[in-house]
C-alpha cells in the first residue's frame, strides 16, 4: 500500500459535457496537485441512452471537457482519472477513446491509459445465477423483481456494473506511469475516494472526501455544475476550496452537497457498506475554504456492486399541445378522458398491451403527478403532452395522431370554437416520432467475493497520427 500524508485533487467539474472552466483548472495546477478528477457516468438521463449504447452528453462539449483537462493535466505531469461517455456501455467508452486520440493527434500527445470497461457479459451472470448468487434489488419498484432472475437477464439490451474503488486502485498500483485512467459506468465517490484509499487514508473520510467533492463546485457558492473544486485530505480531515475566485465554500454549501442526491441525510449506502456522516462537523476555516472531519465506515455483512440493465419496451411518439381558451382549460380533464375513450375505442381490434396512451398537463400536475399539492390549474394557459408508446413506431405514430386530432376537434359543454381546442407550435406535430424507448429492468445489488471480478481492464497506449510527440 502506497502512503502519503496529504493528497491534492482537484475535482473538474459536476459531469463531463457539462463543462470545464480553465481558468479554474489552470489555477489549480499551481496546488501542487496530486490528480485530476472528473466523473460522467449517471442514470439521471433515463434508461434510453444505456438502451441505444450512446452517450448522454454531446461529443463536442464531451470532447472540449476531455481536451482541456487532458492538455493541461499532461502539460503539468498531473495524472487523471475520468469517467465519462454517460450510461457507461463498451460502446461509449470505446467513443471517449476515439475522442481522446483525436485530441493527441490534434496537440501532438502521447498517452499511456489505463481503462475499465463496465458492460458485463450476460454469460457471467447467467453463470454466478446458476451457482446460486442471489441479487435482490435496491429500490421497490413494480417493474423491478425482487431478486435478479435469468429470464430477466436474458431479454435486457445491455447491462452494466458500477465500478468501485478498488478497481481504480488495483489498475493504478499495478501500472506504474500511466497519465490516467477511464472508466466506464462508474460510483462517483469511488473516483475520488480510490487514491486517498490506496494511500491508507481512513475509509469513511475518504468516502466523505469523494462525496463532496464529486460534483466539483456545487459544494460552492455560487454553486456551479461546470466548475471546479480543490480538496486536500490529511489523516483526520479534509479541507475544500475553489480555485475561482467568484466562489467560496461555507459549512452550508459543504453539507448541502453532502445531503445530495440521497434520502437519508445522514448515511449512504455504498459497495461494501455505509457511509455515515451523522457526526461530521463543517468549520469554516478561511474566507473560501471549510474544513470536513468525523465521518464513519460501516463495515455491510457482504459487497455488493450495482447492476443496471434495460430492455426495450417499444416505440414512442409524442405531441405537444397549447390550450388557450378558458373554456377549453376549464373542461381539459373531460376532453382528455372522452379522448381516451374514443382512442381506445377505435383501436380495439389490436390485442391489449399493443399501445398506451397518457397525457401530462403542464400549468397543473404533470411535474408531480399524484404529489401536487395544488391539482388544479392556475394559469391562463395549459400545455397538454400526448405520450403514446406502442409496439411499433408506425403504430405508436398512428395513435398519437388521432389522438391529438380527437383533442383538437372534440366537443364539450360550451364550447365556443370548433376550429381547434388546441395550439401545435410545429409542423409535423401532430405526431413527433422519439424512436426506441427503454425501461430500467436490472437495479440489482449483484454479491462479490472480489470487487474486480466484473470488469475488464486494459492498458492502452495513444499516439498522434502523423506528428512529434510533445
Amino acid at each position: 500500500m502506497l502512503q502519503k500524508e496529504e493528497l491534492r485533487i482537484f475535482s473538474a467539474t459536476s459531469f463531463m459535457g457539462h463543462g470545464v472552466d480553465r481558468e479554474s483548472l489552470e489555477r489549480a495546477m499551481d496546488c501542487n496537485l496530486d490528480f485530476v478528477i472528473a466523473q460522467g457516468t449517471t442514470t439521471d438521463a433515463g434508461p434510453y441512452y444505456l438502451g441505444a449504447g450512446l452517450p448522454v452528453m454531446a461529443e463536442e462539449a464531451l470532447r472540449r471537457d476531455l481536451e482541456l483537462i487532458i492538455t493541461i493535466a499532461k502539460a503539468n505531469s498531473v495524472p487523471f482519472i475520468i469517467s465519462a461517455g454517460g450510461c457507461g456501455s463498451d460502446s461509449t467508452t470505446a467513443l471517449v477513446l476515439e475522442l481522446i486520440e483525436d485530441i493527441c493527434t490534434q496537440h501532438h500527445l502521447s498517452l499511456k491509459l489505463g481503462v475499465v470497461w463496465s458492460e458485463v457479459e450476460r454469460d457471467y451472470l447467467l453463470s454466478g445465477l446458476e451457482e446460486g448468487r442471489r441479487a435482490k434489488r435496491i429500490v421497490p419498484h413494480p417493474v423491478l423483481e425482487e431478486y435478479l432472475s435469468a429470464e430477466n437477464v436474458r431479454q435486457n439490451e445491455r447491462i452494466v456494473a458500477q465500478v468501485g474503488p478498488e478497481v481504480i486502485m488495483d489498475l493504478w498500483a499495478s501500472n506504474p506511469g500511466l497519465d490516467g485512467i477511464i472508466a466506464g459506468r462508474s460510483l462517483d465517490v469511488g473516483l475520488y475516494a480510490a487514491i486517498p484509499l490506496l494511500h491508507g487514508f481512513d475509509k469513511g473520510l475518504a468516502m466523505h472526501f469523494g462525496k463532496i467533492m464529486e460534483d466539483g463546485a456545487l459544494a460552492a457558492t455560487p454553486g456551479s455544475g461546470n466548475d471546479g473544486l480543490l480538496g486536500i485530505i490529511r489523516s483526520d480531515h479534509f479541507d475544500v476550496r475553489p480555485t475561482n475566485p467568484k466562489r467560496r465554500c461555507t459549512p452550508e454549501s459543504v453539507t448541502g452537497h453532502a445531503f445530495y442526491e440521497r434520502s437519508d441525510p445522514s448515511r449512504e449506502a455504498n459497495p461494501g457498506g455505509d457511509l455515515d456522516i451523522s457526526q461530521a462537523t463543517y468549520a469554516q476555516l478561511d474566507e473560501v475554504t471549510v474544513r470536513v472531519s468525523g465521518a464513519k465506515w460501516i463495515e455491510a455483512p457482504a459487497y455488493t456492486v450495482k447492476l443496471e440493465g434495460v430492455s426495450r419496451v417499444g416505440y414512442r411518439s409524442i405531441c405537444i399541445a397549447g390550450m388557450r381558451d378558458p373554456q377549453v382549460v376549464k373542461n381539459v380533464d373531460l376532453i382528455l378522458k372522452e379522448t381516451k375513450e374514443i382512442v381506445d375505442d377505435y383501436f380495439a381490434y389490436l390485442p391489449v398491451g399493443e399501445y398506451s396512451l397518457s397525457f401530462k398537463v403542464y400549468g397543473r400536475d404533470a411535474v408531480l403527478g399524484p404529489f401536487e399539492p395544488t391539482p388544479y390549474v392556475q394559469g391562463h394557459e395549459i400545455c397538454v403532452l400526448v405520450d403514446v408508446v406502442a409496439k411499433t413506431q408506425k403504430l405508436a405514430n398512428s395513435v398519437c395522431s388521432f389522438a391529438s386530432s380527437t383533442i383538437s376537434h372534440h366537443g364539450f359543454p360550451g364550447r365556443l370554437s370548433t376550429a381547434g381546442n388546441i395550439a401545435i407550435p410545429f409542423s409535423p406535430g401532430r405526431a413527433v416520432p422519439v424512436g426506441e424507448v427503454y425501461e430500467f429492468t436490472i437495479w440489482h445489488a449483484w454479491p462479490l467475493d472480489d470487487p474486480k471480478e466484473p470488469f475488464r481492464t486494459t492498458i492502452k497506449t495513444i499516439e498522434p497520427k502523423g506528428g512529434k510527440v510533445q
